[in-house]
């Protein structure tokens, strides 16, 4: 019986964007390096094909609902392909919708009444190996991500008995000749024993999901769900060509399944009048193991299901197994299990001193951007203290670099009303500068994340635009507070601050101080916080407000010896307000400016020029 088998017995998916440099598996070449190493490996997988053919055929229940923890390992030079934890997310999103046929997704358009709920659920690992929490993402830093193989996995890897491995690289070595793009490859089912190290999927970064990178892409995340079938042991519906095309061979040729009608070779694009070897018979081109287009891909069968499953009774059946899946994170229903409370407790403050961020837990996660132009401690500046968080943009030539930095996870239930403050300072570099910082919440270690806000290069520019680096003074500083009373049941509050760069200067951050909003220290909620910006000033001086409640005030103008020489009132209506004041008058030197409120008065000093 004739089989195909990838790279060391890998199956090695080409899956390209058109049909021009589309080219199929390397699966035959593959073999044959293979059986040069270790002829016995044709007779393991004859084997193995018999014993599943057993259980397959074999009168039986149903398997339930499986559940698979999963973890990706991204492999990345700080490029495009370090992808970000919500394209992982929908990357899962669109597997499940494809493997469980969820309705109203892609994955249940087909009408064909062969198409079947394959019961597989695919999990981010809530816990590692060790037990710890995590969000189900390794990321490494390595040249191998580029013609990435087998060497590439030593990198990062967990038990494969337990969880399923994903390696998500830049891109994949093709070394048999045919011309093409590999946008993965998968390890069959019964290497598991002679190979674990090496069990799982590679993909290319722009295969995963169908959002940021993998919206590059027409395949809509199914090379990952193809790569998902051969990993719980599905051969290609055009397996061996016509092979199995008789009820009497169907069962032990060509793709072992007898549902699924045979090809004498891949589809692609979408051939909706294509017949399969059978003359008269439509090809069953949109099943997920052909190399139609995404768009075009949406079924499996339920002879395609029979074989996984008797597959991963025969060799996986640890993977779902209820104490495994438990030791993962994950319930027998699918849920995670309730993760104990942190041991860091709101009200939480750092003032990022020197030494602040190792101390409690913080972490940078600079997707793009190593050294000096990622986020950093910097003892450049600071709004307090000796130190303040820095992220030096100004270095930046290339567009569109992500970095961010992470809170360690905080207990937040003891708080009645909590909010969250910090102080940032920014600058543009050019006028077109168009940089902005969102910030995420999440409770499970940033597994999930929702987005608080998202500040744009108006929200945050204190200094003036200017090409030479930006290192603001004491007065080019902006106060920004956010309500977290939706979320005051997270005793695992974790806060990331993420930059994406475009032709800005350097951005600051200090004092993060999250509490009650009737306790947060710095810059109290009830109170008018304001920078000033130029500093020094020519003929107009800008007066930041950072305000969350209507207020009304004076704003008065000083000389330096205290003579009045300006008092005038106003009121800040939004969130945010700036005002104008023209100084053009006034003289050049030093001046105070004083913002009287109900709550108190605020003094910072100015210099005309």
């Amino acid at each position: 019986m004739k089989k195909t088998i990838s790279l060391f017995f890998l199956m090695v998916c080409i899956l390209c964007l058109n049909a021009q440099n589309r080219v199929p598996c390397l699966t035959d070449e593959a073999l044959k390096a293979m059986q040069a190493i270790d002829p016995s490996l044709k007779q393991a997988q004859i084997d193995a094909d018999h014993k599943i053919s057993n259980l397959q055929f074999a009168s039986e229940k149903a398997i339930s609902v499986k559940y698979i923890p999963v973890v990706f390992h991204v492999i990345h030079k700080w490029g495009a392909e370090n992808i970000s934890q919500a394209q992982i997310q929908d990357a899962i999103r669109a597997l499940n919708d494809d493997f469980r046929r969820v309705t109203g997704t892609n994955g249940a358009k087909s009408t064909d009444p062969s198409a079947v709920d394959m019961q597989y659920e695919f999990r981010l690992a809530q816990f590692d190996p060790n037990g710890k929490p995590t969000n189900g993402v390794n990321r490494v830093y390595s040249m191998l991500t580029d013609n990435a193989r087998d060497n590439a996995k030593a990198l990062s890897y967990w038990d494969a008995k337990k969880y399923y491995n994903v390696w998500v690289v830049n891109n994949i070595q093709n070394t048999f000749g045919s011309s093409g793009i590999v946008l993965g490859y998968a390890q069959f089912p019964f290497m598991l024993s002679r190979r674990p190290n090496t069990d799982g999927v590679v993909m290319c970064a722009n295969q995963v999901g169908t959002i940021e990178v993998g919206a590059t892409d027409n395949q809509m995340g199914r090379t990952f769900t193809h790569e998902t079938g051969h990993w719980i042991g599905l051969y290609h519906t055009f397996q061996d060509g016509c092979a199995g095309l008789t009820p009497s061979t169907c069962a032990t040729e060509g793709d072992l399944v007898c549902d699924t009608p045979p090809l004498a070779d891949a589809s692609y694009g979408c051939q909706t009048t294509r017949e399969s070897c059978n003359p008269g018979t439509l090809a069953m081109i949109k099943n997920y193991m052909d190399y139609s287009d995404g768009s075009c891909m949406d079924l499996f069968t339920a002879g395609q299901k029979s074989r996984s499953d008797a597959t991963m009774i025969s060799f996986r059946s640890i993977v779902y197994s209820a104490s495994n899946t438990l030791a993962a994170g994950i319930n027998t229903s699918g849920n995670y299990v309730p993760l104990n409370a942190s041991t860091l407790k709101a009200p939480y403050k750092c003032g990022f001193n020197i030494g602040d961020f190792a101390k409690d837990g913080w972490k940078y996660e600079n997707y793009t951007s190593p050294g000096d132009s990622g986020w950093k401690e910097s003892t450049k500046a600071a709004y307090e203290g000796n130190g303040a968080i820095c992220a030096r943009n100004i270095l930046h030539v290339r567009l569109n670099n992500r970095n961010a930095f992470v809170s360690p996870s905080i207990d937040i239930t003891s708080l009645s009303n909590p909010r969250l403050s910090f102080m940032l300072a920014y600058a543009k570099r050019i006028g077109a500068s168009n940089d902005r910082i969102k910030v995420y919440i999440s409770n499970n270690y940033g597994r999930t994340e929702e987005l608080l806000t998202t500040l744009t290069t108006s929200d945050m520019a204190t200094g003036l635009t200017s090409s030479s680096e930006f290192v603001p003074s004491v007065d080019e500083w902006k106060s920004f507070k956010l309500d977290l009373s939706a979320y005051k049941t997270y005793n695992n509050c974790q806060i990331r601050f993420e930059l994406t760069s475009l032709r800005g200067n350097n951005i600051y951050i200090d004092n993060f101080d999250l509490g009650d909003a009737t306790s947060i220290s710095s810059n109290s909620l009830n109170q008018v916080s304001f920078s000033l910006f130029p500093n020094p000033a020519n003929e107009k001086l800008a007066v930041v407000f950072n305000n969350p409640i209507a207020s009304e005030f004076d704003i008065a103008i000083y000389s330096i010896d205290g003579s009045l020489i300006m008092n005038k009132n106003y009121t800040v209506h939004a969130v945010s307000q700036q005002i104008d004041l023209n100084i053009g008058e006034l003289k050049s030197g030093v001046y105070l400016i004083e913002i009287k409120t109900d709550k108190g008065n605020q003094t910072k000093r100015f210099i005309k020029n």
